[in-house]
């Protein structure tokens, strides 16, 4: 795919924290309640340094390859037949997890909004959404979360300001299941931390050195585990463990049990703003698949295959009409995400070693 403009690096940074700040940010403490008891903070630090190690590996593998993204070094290290497989791989994982987070959007917001309105609207409104911005080239999608950044500003202020009658004896003790329940508890973390692999596909079109980009992309991953361990932590000085386990999505419970005078129901702002960051994270996905697909198709322009995978995309959300129907989809999309950013790019990583000797080798 030809694109001859490039982002810069703060426009690396906010896309990165955009793509990977999702739908688990608000149902996070919940999660961790069970597992962590108290360590919930030290968890989402510790994934967050088992992300940056992640990230490391990525940036061992790009940085091998310049100028190629994930999908033409499959195609470099794998040949043409296991190469395309594998792009097609990812394709199916890109559209399934952005179908799996435009669920989990329509979700919660049928519960706290929109009880009486369709699930097919929503995901519809969602799709129209996501698939007028995914067409676009890399620089608009830039650009626009760029600007939606600033969203995270009133974001932050409805969280903090539940910090306005804390209750920091709700969090102690903090070893309180163990130092193991702690560490394995960074499981359900980690779901709610993915996005920076779009790293591996929007690597070659970013206007700086390899070591900037490995910083920059370090700092937005800081940035997220920071903005994750601030939101657990409130919540666990707002609700005692008792509430938090019975609790699905604590932020918004907080915000909305939040009384500013002139607005009545807080979340009624709250969300609106959240769905933007969740039509960023969902629009990353679309154009990773719908780049991989210029690359299956030796085709140039990514913005003829984005709706078709934006129909996939909603097709897939719609599928599943039960909870235990949605509860499978998560749990699919969770153990592909280990497959696809974890074992794979290492793979490859540990693959293009033994290449790059080789071809060292005949010179």
């Amino acid at each position: 795919m030809v694109q001859a403009k490039k982002i810069s690096l703060r426009q690396l940074f906010l896309f990165m924290i955009q793509a990977q700040i999702g739908v688990g940010v608000l149902s996070l403490p919940f999660k961790l309640a069970e597992s962590a008891r108290g360590g919930e903070g030290i968890t989402v630090l510790v994934t967050g340094v088992i992300t940056q190690i992640i990230i490391f590996i990525f940036w061992t593998l790009l940085k091998k390859f310049p100028g190629l993204n994930l999908f033409q070094i499959c195609l470099r290290l794998c040949g043409p037949f296991i190469g395309n497989l594998a792009i097609a791989c990812y394709i199916g994982y890109f559209t399934l997890l952005g179908a799996n987070v435009m669920l989990s959007a329509v979700e919660i917001l049928e519960r706290w909004m929109m009880e009486a309105t369709p699930k097919w609207v929503l995901l519809l409104l969602f799709a129209i959404a996501t698939l007028y911005l995914a067409k676009e080239k890399l620089t608009v999608l830039a650009r626009f979360f760029t600007l939606s950044s600033m969203l995270f500003i009133p974001l932050f202020i409805f969280v903090s300001y539940g910090l306005t009658q804390p209750h920091p004896e709700y969090m102690f003790p903090l070893f309180e299941a163990g130092i193991w329940n702690i560490l394995k508890a960074t499981k359900d973390a980690t779901i709610s931390m993915y996005g920076f692999e779009i790293i591996l596909i929007i690597f070659p079109l970013i206007d700086a050195s390899d070591k900037k980009k490995l910083f920059v992309v370090s700092m937005s991953n800081l940035f997220v585990t920071l903005f994750y361990t601030f939101v657990v932590v409130t919540c666990l000085m707002v609700f005692n463990p008792g509430q938090l386990r019975v609790i699905p999505e604590p932020v918004i419970y907080l915000v909305k049990s939040l009384n500013f005078y002139v607005v009545d129901r807080a979340d009624v702002l709250f969300l609106p703003i959240w769905s933007i960051t969740i039509v960023c994270s969902i629009a990353s996905y679309t154009y990773a698949a719908s780049v991989g697909l210029t690359q299956l198709f030796k085709q140039q322009d990514h913005r003829l295959f984005t709706p078709y995978v934006k129909i996939a995309m909603y097709i897939i959300a719609l599928i599943p009409v039960t909870p235990i129907a949605i509860r499978l989809l998560d749990t699919i999309a969770e153990y592909a995400a280990y497959l696809f950013i974890g074992m794979i790019p290492l793979v490859l990583m540990i693959g293009s070693l033994f290449v790059r000797r080789k071809e060292g080798g005949t010179v």
